[in-house]
């Protein structure tokens, strides 16, 4: 497994459209990347990739190498020109978001911008291409990340976690009955499911995603839904871990009711807890309605019984 270095710089992959609420939406714009993604403060010229200067400055781009569908991906990217501008696009397709030094979060050459991964992604494989131009207007050289599509489940409602580090971060969904679903109870009772559980006790495959899921065939309940992330083991690493949580209903970002929604955070290795029910950090809460279920046609759940919040479940041990 080749290890990553990271440096603490996010970018997140999104959704055609923060705030739209259709799955599956045309390039109507002439957008070709927003098939693949958009970028959060980002602002999309529909121009060619600019070509490297001869002294432009430098660059090291990092990221993982897996996504999914309604996921996001951390990408580092460092330069020895503050104040630079940051440039992503997707190899062989035309256009590209600019995200300006004021939008991104950074510390002196150390960026962290964030995307979203299309809902509707279909490609099996593509390339990020990312560049910087500084404050003069010289383009980097063009640094690329090679990235597989990793199945996993969309449905009508979906929430994802991914992270930037080799180490074991575990997703954790409360449903309003109270039962949670994570790596110990993966299925719930009401039909969510964690289909992707990533590095899990250290065994590295360095997906470092996970993702819950509610199948289009099941009903979902309505109420009120807890997130949870927790730093189950660092690993062995030593660096600063830094995770992205998004959560879709029916192709749309959830408004939350706390915490923000895609949500971004960090652990430090002291966080690790080696957790399950219960464990991990709040980082947003979001209803689903009754009123809105039934405005989209869909069957409304509730149930009367709950699961307590201490509830234990056998499960496989993490090693």
């Amino acid at each position: 497994m080749k290890t990553f270095k990271f440096v603490s710089v996010l970018v997140i992959l999104s959704l055609i459209g923060l705030t739209s609420c259709k799955k599956d939406k045309s390039s109507s714009s002439g957008n070709a990347i927003e098939k693949y993604f958009t970028v959060k403060d980002g602002t999309f010229e529909n121009k060619d990739f600019p070509a490297a200067s001869a002294s432009g400055p430098s660059i090291n781009v990092q990221g993982n190498t897996s996504v999914l569908a309604g996921g996001t991906n951390p990408v580092s990217v460092t330069t020895d020109h503050p104040n630079s501008t940051v440039l992503v696009s997707v190899s062989g397709q035309k256009g590209y978001y600019k995200i300006s030094p004021s939008s991104l979060k950074n510390s002196a050459d150390v960026y962290l911008l964030y995307l979203l991964i299309n809902q509707s992604l279909t490609q099996e494989t593509f390339t990020i291409l990312i560049a910087v131009m500084d404050s003069e207007g010289l383009i980097s050289e063009h640094q690329t990340i090679e990235v597989e599509r990793i199945e996993a489940g969309t449905g009508k409602l979906q929430v994802s976690c991914s992270w930037n580090t080799l180490n074991d971060v575990d997703l954790h969904l409360v449903e309003p009955n109270s039962e949670e679903i994570y790596y110990g109870n993966s299925t719930s009772v009401l039909g969510g499911d964690l289909d992707v559980d990533s590095n899990a006790g250290c065994s590295i495959d360095g997906i470092n995603n996970e993702n819950i899921t509610y199948a289009d065939s099941v009903t979902v309940e309505a109420g009120q839904y807890i997130v949870r992330v927790d730093l189950w083991s660092a690993c062995s690493v030593t660096e600063t871990t830094n995770f992205i949580v998004n959560a879709y209903y029916n192709g749309a970002l959830i408004a939350t009711s706390s915490g923000t929604n895609p949500y971004t955070g960090s652990f430090v290795p002291a966080d690790a807890d080696g957790g399950s029910s219960g464990a991990g950090r709040e980082v947003m809460r979001f209803n689903i309605s009754a009123a809105k279920m039934a405005e989209s046609g869909e069957v409304v759940k509730t149930y009367k019984f709950a699961f307590p919040n201490h509830k234990k479940i056998l499960s496989p041990q993490k090693i």
